[in-house]
């Protein structure tokens, strides 16, 4: 499979207890072209919720160590998943400034000081009011964010959310657009992330096709494939059901980020 995984979580993450040198192994036993760590940091992390901080050097040391031993057949890769809040900014932008990933992955965790994870924040708002704001703050940081390369789980909102409804193109068509133009402009890709769409014993959100296909329409060359992985047997998990969905989508081609450029592998 022609795939790398461009979003997983090894030790390094403050919720992962996963080990490199199995997660490397896994990759290799999964057919996969490689894998990129992207560990979360967070920071103005909301009360009571646990820190999303690492040591980049410590992690690149430990990346760039088995990468040596697995290059000649292996795509392995450091990355980090930065959690975007408005306030957060001026500290995003000195860590990213201070150290280099092969890829920076940019995502929203906590709306208004809430993590969707926890349930609270969907207290009091239907589907739609839910969504919406989620998008919105995506919308709002990604104009704000001076670097990253990949937007990571832009429906991560669905994931944990209570309803039955997924969430779909048809109820946000401009805030869509305007996220999509934004990335493009920049040159910047699309997650697809398998996580979302795990089976969940209450309701499963499912892709909304219309949400891919307008991101190809406006422009969009590739998605990252992410499966977000916390736990070796979630490494690459359905990414062959999702690529068949790419390509009927409209898409050719995956991509991952080697030293901050685009690396374009056929689907």
């Amino acid at each position: 499979m022609k795939l790398v995984d461009t979003h997983t979580h090894s030790l390094f993450s403050s919720d992962s207890k996963m080990d490199i040198n199995a997660a490397l192994q896994y990759t290799r036993e999964a057919g996969l072209h490689g894998i990129v760590f992207t560990e979360h940091y967070d920071f103005d992390v909301p009360e009571g919720i646990i820190a999303f901080e690492f040591d980049p050097a410590e992690q690149q040391a430990a990346v760039r160590d088995i990468a040596e031993r697995y290059k000649t057949d292996i795509t392995v890769l450091t990355g980090i998943e930065v959690g975007m809040q408005p306030a957060s900014f001026d500290k995003i932008h000195g860590l990213l400034d201070r150290h280099t990933f092969d890829q920076i992955i940019a995502s929203v965790h906590f709306v208004d000081q809430e993590d969707p994870y926890h349930g609270g924040y969907y207290i009091g708002k239907d589907a739609k009011r839910a969504y919406g704001r989620y998008l919105e703050t995506i919308y709002n940081c990604i104009r704000q964010m001076k670097t990253f390369d990949i937007l990571g789980h832009f429906d991560y909102i669905a994931r944990y959310a209570p309803y039955p409804e997924s969430m779909c193109y048809a109820d946000f068509p401009d805030l869509f657009d305007a996220i999509f133009q934004l990335l493009i402009q920049h040159g910047r890709t699309l997650e697809l992330n398998t996580k979302t769409y795990h089976i969940k014993p209450d309701g499963t959100p499912h892709p909304d096709p219309h949400i891919f296909r307008r991101f190809r329409e406006l422009g969009g060359e590739a998605l990252s494939f992410g499966s977000d992985a916390h736990k070796l047997e979630h490494i690459g998990i359905r990414f062959d059901e999702y690529a068949a969905l790419a390509k009927e989508f409209g898409f050719r081609y995956s991509v991952y980020y080697q030293d901050r450029k685009p690396m374009f592998l056929p689907l």
